[in-house]
């Protein structure tokens, strides 16, 4: 084994941690863990490895936007079949912090070509773990799918195996503020994310103008009052620990609660449908920032901005069941409609279609590879000049 357990946390000692997010907010996420006081941090593929103590590790789960799971690594070892899987994971001392009494759950990840089914991962590494306790007490811990004691996510990148603890338990895209969601919502990590990489300031009108379930606004509105996005949750897997510290997590609660602005920040949430406008409206009450985020009901080409300048950001339909003459004309539509009425704006837009983006009509700034579940996305930026663009830079 190349790595020791790491159960009994020194509350004065520093640990790894490894905090997954999506492709593409890697750099945005290293920039919130060296805010949050992170060392050593180190971006990779889809994640940061950072160090911390165990109250860093409360902090990461409750106030962080662009983090998915907050991981604990266990070990490592090599296994080029399912028996030196099961092998491996027979050996190691799980009793040093498992009880039978505990549950367990096991999530798998697989980036190999020597094991192809990730539930048969997950299944290979819980028959390890309950045949050692059998053999050693005659008993097992049982397999919670809910609400485990103990998470445990398993990645397997060639023939490595890493066994990490998961202490987010549910990922941390679910905040919890959202009660009423349409057929393929925007994750609010991913929602955050677009966000932070528009470079909004709170001072900036934001128009979320094809908002869906008001995603993008609510977080703007989270990151712009400093609401910390884990404060709807009640529920973190870490907290069934043993060594959980119910009053360092109270005071750590209590101190980003207490950094809460109430800042008089400007939002506008546009949706056409107005059945999913109503579920939007829901979600900003619910989020408790109904008084920052407006929701309005049209559409986006005839929404006129009320102030001049600012950032519209647009997820618009990608067009995978439209003909692709339908969607050139819509994406047309967007850019027209976007040189006309925002001029002195940052447009924002993340879509998956190629050909959409031809048709836009407009020249990106910026062009920024990310994902919006599978889908392969660009998240583009438009300067939208008043005048000229050589007139603007004559004067700025």
């Amino acid at each position: 084994m190349n790595t020791p357990f790491i159960y009994n946390f020194n509350l004065s000692t520093d640990f790894e941690l490894k905090i997954t997010t999506f492709f593409g907010l890697e750099e945005t996420l290293a920039k919130e863990l060296l805010k949050l006081g992170g060392k050593n941090i180190t971006p990779f593929k889809r994640g940061v490895s950072v160090s911390g103590d165990i109250g860093f590790l409360y902090k990461c789960n409750l106030c962080l936007h662009t983090a998915l799971k907050v991981l604990v690594p266990i070990t490592k070892f090599k296994a080029d079949n399912e028996h030196q899987l099961y092998d491996n994971i027979k050996a190691l001392p799980w009793e040093q912090f498992i009880d039978v009494t505990d549950s367990i759950q096991i999530e798998s990840v697989l980036n190999t070509d020597l094991f192809t089914h990730s539930l048969f991962v997950s299944q290979k590494v819980k028959d390890g773990i309950v045949d050692r306790f059998r053999e050693k007490t005659g008993k097992r811990p049982d397999v919670d799918l809910i609400r485990p004691t103990f998470k445990l996510y398993v990645h397997i990148y060639k023939n490595e195996v890493s066994i990490n603890l998961d202490s987010s338990g549910e990922p941390l895209y679910k905040r919890g503020y959202r009660s009423d969601i349409n057929e393929a919502p925007i994750k609010e990590v991913l929602a955050a994310g677009l966000v932070k990489l528009s470079s909004w300031e709170p001072h900036l009108l934001l128009i979320d103008g094809m908002c869906g379930a008001a995603t993008i606004a609510i977080e703007a509105a989270l990151i712009a009052n400093q609401i910390p996005p884990g404060y709807y949750r009640n529920d973190f897997t870490f907290m069934k620990w043993r060594n959980f510290d119910e009053k360092l997590y109270d005071t750590i609660f209590g101190s980003a609660v207490n950094k809460i602005k109430n800042n008089p920040v400007q939002i506008i949430a546009n949706d056409i449908h107005a059945p999913t406008l109503k579920k939007a409206r829901t979600n900003t009450i619910n989020a408790k920032v109904d008084d920052v985020v407006k929701c309005t009901n049209e559409s986006f080409f005839d929404l006129k901005p009320e102030r001049s300048g600012g950032v519209i950001i647009l997820n618009p339909p990608y067009g995978e069941r439209l003909p692709i003459k339908e969607v050139a004309e819509l994406y047309k539509e967007i850019g027209n409609k976007l040189k006309k009425d925002f001029q002195n704006f940052n447009a924002w837009m993340i879509t998956s279609n190629p050909d959409g983006i031809k048709s836009v009509g407009l020249r990106p700034s910026r062009k920024i590879q990310i994902y919006n579940g599978a889908l392969e996305c660009r998240f583009l930026k438009y300067e939208l000049y008043g005048g000229t663009k050589k007139l603007h830079k004559l004067n700025p």
